[in-house]
């Protein structure tokens, strides 16, 4: 079994020992955590739901983040990442949320952020809010994994923190 079904083994096993069920609000990993989560089995009785919001227009759409917020700070911030978490709880039925929102490359985007900056941020349905960011430098597709991977481990360690 590899590293990161490792990582996702010890996360069904908190999450149901604790009751807790998750949900994954993604940009730049485009889906990546949620299926990963459930790729494996049993995955129904910790995961909630996901919602890939890759746009700022979905972020705001789909998930209430304030459009003040992503003119301030940018999509790829603690601030947003916070939000798209919050809101994620609020309209589904988990207890934990995982948000991530980088640039993945080859390009940036519109701001002066570099290429491999990735904001993560775990929240609990009580408030507990746990955020980081990474500096990445790899190719599109590692940057992508990497910010999985990291995230999952994130997610671990919060929950091994309740």
């Amino acid at each position: 079994m590899n590293e990161i079904s490792q990582i996702i083994k010890k996360i069904k096993r908190l999450s149901e020992s604790k009751k807790l069920m998750i949900s994954s609000v993604e940009s730049c990993t485009g889906g990546l955590i949620s299926k990963l989560l459930t790729d494996f089995p049993g995955s129904s009785s910790f995961f909630d739901s996901a919602i890939v919001s890759y746009s700022n227009n979905s972020k705001i759409r789909l998930l209430n983040v304030s459009p003040n917020t992503l003119s301030a700070f940018g999509a790829v911030s603690d601030r947003v990442v916070i939000e798209m978490a919050e809101n994620m709880i609020r309209i589904s039925s988990c207890s934990i949320a995982i948000a991530v929102s980088g640039i993945m490359g080859p390009n940036s985007d519109d701001t002066d952020k570099p290429v491999g900056l990735v904001w993560i941020c775990i929240m609990s349905s009580n408030g507990l809010c746990y955020t980081k960011s990474l500096n990445l430098k790899g190719s599109r597709k590692e940057n992508r994994e990497k910010t999985a991977h990291e995230g999952l481990t994130y997610l671990y360690d919060f929950l091994n923190q309740l």
